[in-house]
């Protein structure tokens, strides 16, 4: 869009933040005031927003309004988990010591070495939490939204085929993922957890990175989706489809920070207890926004057509 339909249709107040922000960081870089920084960045942000709305069409919808959960575990993506929740009960002093969830692979290796109490839930959580922080950039980007410029801007009609595979990938691997949970050998290891002399390190090991392979193949999807450069009309579609493919992922986020909590827990009880601990049930949950699919059908057509 050219400058001069831009200037027309951009309040005056927008243009004023506009000039104020250029002057704030002006004055910021040469007095090296980290306040002034701020303030001019938050007059530019006010700007760009002002302009964003102002290059909108009309007619042209809205992204999707995502639902607070989903917002709420996007938003967690875009820091690494922290495998270790704040406590509920004390520390009892000269407790035993109790296997914890470890944020490195070294610390996983001396945690399948020493193989405290609870190491087996700890040593598969570990693995989720490590492979899931190993790609906190990608999962950043892909909360953010961002959709890099240049190169062929693609149109509708090529975006909805686009989007149409990916849809269907995701299906496939949703169906794969609730296989691949409900089956005998990994619902038969999960349970072995708990007993002393219940699965090994390399059967622990080799069923939460086959469960976080499926977390990678989600994310190659999210990228698919967001990273396909498109024409300006495109963008609310793809903004849309984001919303889809963050939906996986967004399960994962929660199910491996239940874990962690679960973890904790183990770590809290025990002490106290007598005989083994049996942490409650975590489930994986992948849900869809109502009308989501609607609103992405409707996309389809509309570029299809």
């Amino acid at each position: 869009m050219k400058l001069g339909r831009l200037d027309q249709r951009l309040p005056r107040h927008a243009w004023w933040s506009l000039m104020g922000g250029v002057l704030l960081l002006l004055a910021a870089i040469g007095g090296g005031s980290g306040w002034l920084a701020l303030a001019a960045l938050a007059a530019l942000t006010s700007f760009g927003v002002s302009a964003y709305r102002a290059g909108r069409r009309p007619d042209e919808p809205e992204p999707f309004p995502w639902p607070t959960d989903l917002r709420a575990a996007a938003e967690g993506m875009a820091r690494p988990i922290n495998p270790e929740p704040k406590r509920i009960l004390p520390k009892e002093q000269n407790g035993p010591e109790i296997a914890e969830v470890a944020r490195t692979r070294e610390g996983l290796d001396k945690l399948l070495a020493d193989r405290l109490p609870l190491w087996r839930w700890a040593a598969f959580t570990s693995v989720l939490v490590q492979r899931r922080n190993s790609v906190q950039p990608r999962l950043r980007d892909c909360a953010l939204g961002y959709q890099p410029r240049g190169g062929i801007q693609h149109d509708g009609r090529y975006y909805s085929a686009l989007a149409f595979q990916i849809m269907q990938e995701v299906v496939d691997l949703v169906a794969q993922l609730e296989q691949f949970m409900l089956s005998p050998g990994f619902t038969g290891a999960l349970k072995s957890f708990s007993v002393d002399d219940g699965a090994e390190p390399d059967a622990v090991l080799h069923i939460a990175n086959r469960l976080m392979d499926y977390h990678e193949s989600f994310l190659v999807q999210a990228e698919r989706c967001l990273h396909t450069t498109v024409n300006r009309d495109v963008i609310v579609f793809v903004q849309d489809m984001g919303a889809l493919t963050m939906c996986p992922l967004a399960g994962f986020e929660r199910f491996i920070e239940t874990m962690c909590r679960r973890v904790a827990e183990g770590r809290e009880l025990l002490p106290y207890a007598e005989g083994t601990v049996l942490l409650d049930d975590v489930q994986l949950a992948i849900s869809l926004p109502d009308d989501l699919a609607q609103r992405l059908t409707a996309h389809i057509r509309e570029f299809s057509a």
